[in-house]
């Protein structure tokens, strides 16, 4: 039975292979909603509101089935990406009455509900039934999935702009072991739902009313925003300062870049505090000044980050030495190679290939190095659906699909990064600096620059991960290298 069994699920592996994945619909707004008067808006959406419907018989793997549908997170995120395209910059708030509402031109709410609509018992035929001398055959039940979002618009007063609905529907047989699991299939739906609300979203005469309404107000936050007489916002971080400092090891080298402010991209906030944080702590840990490379905004082009990690890097360091690369700043997908990039200060998000660093290239030249241990650390996203994360105009955002370290490429080198490949990065706004970033160097002071990255980032993980939930998201950093090196490599 064990063997028919075996067999039926491989069956069912190599269908599921053989599908094809139905084609995203393109917008036809896909190439003007840079224009579209909503694109001026800055928008505070009220955190998703999730609802899962379950119809019919419980299945026999209904287990797995729950745990598919209730692990949802990639589902809403692939819903944002419509929003994150089409208006001017999205802020996830809690309710009407979050003080960020105050500061946003209008408000979002966003309901989802995902029907899972499984097939009356008449529909099961007893397994042992049609599996007598014929091998593994799946008795195909028809079941079907569904994502239905409505959409509303609210003034800053809490009145009604305009509201949507969309339905996304599929019916797919299934059999007893499932050929699809529903997280691909709600992921789908949702995908599709997304480019099915755009066109009327864009086109409604109640929000364009809206918006055009709203210029005086915008024009308002524009020269306030390029007053020279505005002061900046002074922060001052328990981490800013190193509270150790240890002996000068002048076999070690770093490259330090943060791009806050880019030359044609959104900011990505706080990076430039980030990165000059790092090198202070990098100088606490014993890496001489001179051997610190520091990047920031028009200083971090792709030219120069390249030549400090492709040439100059290369040309100083040992076999003894410690090497240590750092980037705060914007990361990307490419949507057709689904591979990721980082963002210098002079990139184009229409052209990675040419204008982004790859990370697989970064890898590969510091893997090259003849230093003794590399570490590098990022604090970026690079699923494309807000945070440090920057898409390509008209694209929507590739959640799971982004491989940003593969242990088996990685050679000698270890990372540690911002966040999983379909998460969004976010900031500790009262100490100006992202998360990732204030409790990596938060554990370097707690553990006065000792330990090693395994420790570190067993520090770093449940603290990032608790403050993100905070603000009801998802942020998981990632470690990634050869078992050995996590336990033995340290950053100083």
């Amino acid at each position: 039975m064990k063997k028919i069994l075996g067999l039926a699920v491989s069956a069912a592996l190599i269908s599921a292979c053989a599908a094809s994945r139905p084609e995203q619909i393109k917008s036809p707004f896909a190439d003007s909603r840079q224009g579209a008067p909503i694109h001026k808006l800055s928008l505070a959406l009220i955190v998703p509101a999730l609802k899962v419907v379950k119809r019919g018989i419980p299945l026999p793997n209904d287990a797995l089935v729950r745990e598919s549908v209730e692990q949802t997170g990639k589902v809403y995120r692939d819903l944002l990406g419509v929003y994150y395209q089409d208006f001017r910059s999205v802020t996830l708030v809690q309710s009407l009455n979050d003080p960020k509402v105050a500061e946003a031109d209008i408000v979002g709410r966003l309901d989802v509900t995902l029907t899972d609509d499984a097939p009356p018992l008449g529909f099961w035929v007893p397994f042992s039934l049609i599996t007598a001398g014929l091998g593994a055959i799946a008795v195909p039940a028809p079941r079907s999935a569904a994502v239905t979002i409505d959409s509303s618009f609210y003034s800053l007063d809490h009145s009604l702009i305009a509201s949507f609905k969309v339905e996304n529907r599929e019916g797919f047989s299934t059999p007893i072991a499932f050929s699809k699991s529903l997280e691909e299939v709600f992921s789908q739906l949702a995908q599709h739902s997304s480019d099915k609300l755009e066109q009327p979203m864009l086109a409604s005469d109640a929000l364009k009313q809206y918006a055009n309404g709203m210029d005086a107000k915008i024009a308002a936050r524009a020269q306030e925003a390029s007053s020279e007489d505005r002061p900046a916002k002074t922060f001052d971080s328990d981490i800013d300062r190193p509270g150790y400092s240890l002996d000068e090891k002048s076999a070690n080298y770093a490259v330090v870049v943060g791009v806050e402010n880019y030359q044609n991209l959104p900011p990505a906030e706080f990076a430039g505090r980030d990165a000059k944080a790092v090198r202070a702590h990098l100088h606490a840990l014993g890496y001489p000044a001179a051997n610190i490379i520091l990047l920031t905004d028009s200083q971090a082009t792709g030219t120069k980050i390249k030549s400090y990690v492709e040439s100059w890097l290369p040309r100083n360091v040992k076999p003894d030495s410690k090497v240590f690369f750092y980037f705060s700043g914007h990361g990307a997908p490419d949507s057709e190679t689904k591979q990721a990039y980082l963002v210098p200060w002079d990139a184009d998000s229409q052209f990675l290939a040419q204008t982004g660093y790859p990370l697989k290239r970064l890898y590969q030249q510091l893997n090259s190095l003849k230093a003794k241990e590399i570490v590098v650390a990022m604090d970026s996203c690079f699923s494309g659906a807000g945070g440090h994360s920057v898409l390509a105009k008209g694209a929507r955002p590739l959640i799971s699909h982004i491989e940003t370290a593969n242990a088996s490429e990685l050679g000698k080198v270890v990372v540690l990064a911002a966040a999983g490949g379909d998460e969004i990065t976010g900031g500790e706004d009262r100490q100006g600096h992202g998360l990732f970033t204030y409790y990596l160097l938060k554990g370097l002071n707690e553990k006065a620059g000792q330990g090693t990255v395994g420790q570190l980032y067993d520090y770093l993980k449940p603290k990032v991960e608790a403050a993100a939930r905070q603000s009801n998201r998802n942020q998981t950093p990632q470690l990634v290298g050869a078992g050995g090196q996590l336990e033995a490599q340290t950053l100083r």
